[in-house]
């Protein structure tokens, strides 16, 4: 397992194949890369060989192929770089580039006026470069080269730094070579401090595609390559503007404190030479096009400002007919659920009006029971009541009898027109109700909020009324099954009285015979 090169084994999972140093916040590649994984002892099968310059970072990265960036490096990242270098050190120098590729920038530092070299680590990409630019360049890694301590002026390392298998070895040893006033010009990816691998995933950094768990072993912060070089004795590092600034960082580093140059002494040492004023007018070209750039980068920027400003008034105008769509939804909904709802309510007061009639009429007929009830006790206490008195009783029994059968009909017509009178009255009511709910049909959205929860408390109540009246139907149900039971038992009283009047009567004429017997008026019957 890798540990940081600050020699920390401390490391926090960042991503699927990189660990974060707790110590000097560098993302270490958690791969078992052995350092024979730089060297290309054979270029068709190593793997820094012909093919990836050829065929892999196209494929796999979508980059130009080495021809292409033989040509577009030299109009763009090369004057870049040469600008910043030129602010630190003016040409003559020894200058030398590790991993200078096809040798571009060799060739425009030599046309500055530096004695300038490169270093490769594919013999076919020194081949490669040494043809196309006509520049010196050596097969590496430089720790190989003789090349004498405190002999060169310059080291540019350009997407180096990150693909070293031992930075504080090989850095330390390009510091060896520079003279005391030299320094380092480096480009790398710069992996901005306190940022989490999950910030990167949700706004798909850029950054995202330095981590190569093949080929990039360490990606610095500024802080963790300012401690680097601070570690190693060369505290003088001053950051520049990096030509892909959304993912690198670019910076120069010296042992003794800089010293910079103006414009003038700049173009002074190129126009010096006529290969010097070809490349001052190549920067000219480039200042140039970095103003026209400038511009075209404020105007995108504007555009892009406008069309996220419209966009995200679109996105709220979307979400406002969204919402409201979802409103009209609801309103449709709330409409045919108060639909429902009223029928439902029509329905339960159609049901509570007829079970209101049937109890009104089963309270005029427990009514009746007590009224039975009290001719029960009537003919009771008759038949208990002197035999003196029957007849008189009896008659009146008959005429309260006939006065009961005309108040049974008058309470049948009576029960009638009520019925009829109540459901007109219902019939008005829910005709009239109709007519007050068209009204509130016609009010605000959220009344329909309201009139929904009011109807569900009517529809509740209506149904607990209804479960109350279909209570008091059956209590009264039992209750008519004993006014029948009271009508049975005064049959069976006048049926009594009626056997009681028979036996009366044949007791009172035994009673005139015995007494005729008694007085001489009746002859015995003698044997």
């Amino acid at each position: 397992m890798r540990v940081c090169w600050c020699g920390n084994e401390d490391l926090t999972p960042f991503g699927p194949m990189y660990g974060q140093c707790h110590n000097c916040e560098t993302l270490v590649n958690l791969n078992d890369m052995p350092a024979e994984h730089l060297m290309v002892s054979d270029d068709e099968r190593g793997f820094y060989g012909k093919k990836y310059w050829l065929e892999h970072q196209q494929a796999a990265y979508g980059y130009d192929d080495i021809h292409v960036r033989a040509r577009k490096d030299l109009i763009e990242r090369n004057l870049h770089w040469l600008k910043t270098l030129l602010k630190y050190r003016l040409p003559p120098g020894r200058a030398l580039e590790i991993g200078c590729t096809h040798g571009s920038f060799v060739a425009l530092l030599r046309q500055a006026g530096y004695d300038a070299s490169g270093i490769e680590l594919s013999p076919w990409v020194v081949e490669f470069g040494q043809r196309t630019f006509d520049v010196p360049i050596s097969v590496g890694p430089v720790e190989t080269l003789k090349i004498p301590a405190g002999s060169l002026d310059v080291i540019a390392m350009m997407d180096v730094m990150e693909h070293l298998h031992d930075p504080v070895a090989t850095m330390s040893h390009c510091l060896r070579l520079l003279k005391p006033e030299g320094l380092l010009l480096i480009q790398t990816p710069q992996f901005k401090r306190g940022t989490e691998y999950t910030d990167l995933i949700e706004t798909d950094a850029a950054f995202l595609e330095q981590l190569k768990a093949d080929e990039h072993l360490y990606l610095f912060s500024d802080l963790s390559a300012t401690r680097l070089f601070q570690q190693l004795g060369a505290e003088n590092i001053q950051f520049e503007d990096a030509i892909f600034g959304h993912y690198d960082m670019f910076f120069v580093v010296s042992q003794l404190p800089f010293s910079t140059h103006s414009t003038k002494e700049i173009e002074a040492a190129l126009t010096s030479s006529s290969n010097g004023r070809l490349a001052l007018a190549l920067l000219d070209i480039y200042a140039r096009e970095s103003v026209t750039l400038a511009q075209l980068k404020a105007d995108k920027a504007q555009l892009v400002s406008q069309l996220e400003s419209s966009e995200v008034d679109r996105a709220a105008r979307l979400e406002v007919i969204e919402t409201q769509g979802k409103q009209l939804e609801r309103i449709a909904q709330l409409e045919a659920d108060k639909a429902q709802l009223i029928s439902q309510l029509e329905a339960s007061e159609v049901d509570r009006a007829a079970q209101f009639e049937v109890i009104e009429t089963q309270g005029k007929q427990l009514e009746r029971i007590v009224q039975l009830e009290a001719d029960k006790a009537q003919l009771v206490s008759q038949l208990e009541s002197s035999e003196v008195d029957r007849a008189a009783r009896l008659e009146v029994i008959e005429t309260q009898g006939k006065q009961l059968e005309r108040i049974a009909q008058l309470e049948a017509d009576k029960a009638q027109l009520i019925s009829q009178l109540e459901a007109s009255e219902a019939d008005r009511a829910a005709r009239l109700e109709v007519i007050e709910t068209q009204g509130k049909q016609l009010e605000r959205i959220a009344q329909l909020e309201a009139d929904k929860a009011q109807l569900v408390s009517q529809l509740e109540a209506s149904e607990a009324d209804r479960a109350a009246r279909l209570e008091v139907i059956e209590t009264q149900g039992k209750q008519l099954e004993r006014i029948v039971q009271l009508e049975a038992d005064k049959a069976q009283l006048v049926s009594q009285l009626e056997a009681s009047e028979a036996d009366r009567a044949s007791l009172g004429a035994n009673w005139l015979v015995r007494t005729g017997i008694k007085a001489g008026l009746v002859p015995m019957n003698r044997k």
